[in-house]
């Protein structure tokens, strides 16, 4: 690939609509992305996805009237709003992301393992036993943040804490969960 520099009149064709140089732009600066996410991103999907949403950012804002003034900085103007769309799109993703244990429970259910149904249902039921056991405040902490899945601001709201001593109780809590789970396991209850 053979770098370029660019000129005030590229960047006002860009602005003005002029095809030829908006089908150089996206080959050029399209290239350049997938270089630079190459080792970034796994999914090719997301690299397309993050290519094409970088490209249109771009354009929307050298044709805006405060737009990209210098042509000088377009590749370091493309790179920089190639690097957020990559944050913000991967952050974006990785909240859809299934958890290895769910992702290898549905792979069992799938290759016909008629044991799989059983025994997630075994844990589910061995679990509210264990949460019945322990006292109230451990229980509903431990079901605000793992089952309801509740923001940790708003657990601290609920229990009128801090941040800092959440992490506290979190960590009691589950300990207690533990040695409840470990004594429970050994005596067969």
């Amino acid at each position: 690939m053979q770098f370029q520099t660019f000129d005030e009149d590229y960047l006002r064709r860009l602005r003005n609509g002029d095809s030829q140089v908006e089908q150089h732009f996206a080959g050029y600066f399209g290239e350049l992305i997938q270089l630079k996410l190459r080792r970034r991103v796994r999914s090719p999907q997301l690299a397309e996805d993050i290519r094409q949403e970088t490209i249109y950012r771009v354009l929307r804002t050298i044709r805006e009237k405060d737009g990209l003034d210098d042509a000088r900085k377009l590749g370091a103007f493309v790179s920089g709003v190639c690097h957020y769309v990559t944050v913000e799109l991967s952050r974006s993703e990785g909240r859809y992301e299934t958890p290895e244990r769910d992702f290898d429970e549905q792979m069992d259910a799938a290759q016909g393992n008629p044991d799989a149904r059983l025994i997630s249902d075994e844990r589910c039921q061995q679990v509210r036993k264990i949460l019945a056991k322990l006292d109230d405040r451990d229980r509903k902490l431990l079901r605000a943040i793992f089952l309801e899945e509740l923001d940790s601001s708003e657990v601290c709201r609920r229990f009128q804490v801090e941040p800092d001593y959440l992490r506290v109780l979190v960590f009691r809590a589950k300990a207690r969960f533990k040695q409840a789970y470990v004594k429970g396991v050994s005596t067969g209850a």
